[in-house]
């Protein structure tokens, strides 16, 4: 009995491994073949995220510059907005400066064209000294242009209209030569204003008075009073003191003792 038992027990120890090798093991080969697949598989996924994490940051980093660009893009708007509104309103400010500086230069220039011609007719009563001290602004007022410029205009009128408040308050001495009894004498003549003169030659034997008419100055003769004028003359010249000395003025045609 225990002989059978041994040899059953042989036999199936004996026979597990041709059971065993009835199964036949993978080939070496493809065991590698499928090893390799599988690290060239693990590798590609381990770049797909190495790459999408790489990315993902140049993402992230183009995110922030665009949000960075969005910002300042947001804040030049808004502040072309606030520079649109205050153009606006100071072009709103210039346009009502501009009309109201168009309406004063409207008025200036009625006011300098009324001006011009009231001074016109009187340019030939001014007196020669005066005359030749504003000479270029009487000429342009003689012949008026349109084309002048306004301000040049103005200044002409202002020129014109000082130098005479200046003449008419003031004595003024000037010179001339004249013919006098058939030669040419140095005389000294004294405006008083605008409207009356004397003068004198330099030996006090010749003189007279003048006037302003329509046409200009007009120039009597007055040798009587030569040695008079001549005497107020130096005074004002100052080669002779002060003194009270009575000159005649011209009161129409007549000389107003």
């Amino acid at each position: 009995m225990l002989k059978h038992f041994f040899i059953a027990v042989t036999l199936t120890t004996l026979g597990f491994p041709a059971f065993a090798q009835e199964e036949s093991l993978p080939d070496g080969e493809v065991v590698k073949a499928e090893l390799q697949e599988w690290v060239n598989v693990k590798q590609a996924i381990s770049k797909e995220r190495s790459d999408w994490e790489a990315e993902k940051e140049m993402l992230s980093d183009l995110n922030s510059i665009r949000e960075k660009e969005i910002t300042q893009l947001n804040e030049f708007i808004e502040a072309a907005g606030e520079r649109i509104t205050e153009v606006d309103e100071k072009r709103s400010g210039f346009s009502d400066e501009e009309k109201s500086l168009k309406d004063w230069r409207r008025q200036l220039e009625s006011r300098v064209t009324a001006l011009e011609k009231q001074i016109r007719p009187l340019l030939t009563r001014l007196p020669p000294p005066l005359r030749e001290k504003v000479a270029e602004a009487v000429l342009r007022l003689e012949t008026p242009d349109a084309s002048v410029p306004l301000q040049n205009r103005t200044r002409d009128v202002l020129l014109v209209l000082q130098a005479t408040l200046e003449f008419q308050n003031a004595l003024t001495l000037d010179g001339d030569v004249r013919e006098i009894e058939g030669e040419r004498r140095e005389i000294d003549i004294l405006y008083l204003g605008l409207t009356q003169a004397w003068y004198a030659d330099k030996t006090g034997s010749f003189g007279g008075l003048g006037r302003v008419t329509e046409t200009g100055w007009e120039w009597i003769e007055e040798n009587r009073l030569a040695p008079r004028i001549r005497k107020v003359i130096e005074m004002q010249q100052r080669s002779l003191p002060p003194e009270f000395v009575e000159l005649p003025v011209l009161n129409g045609n007549e000389v107003a003792k």
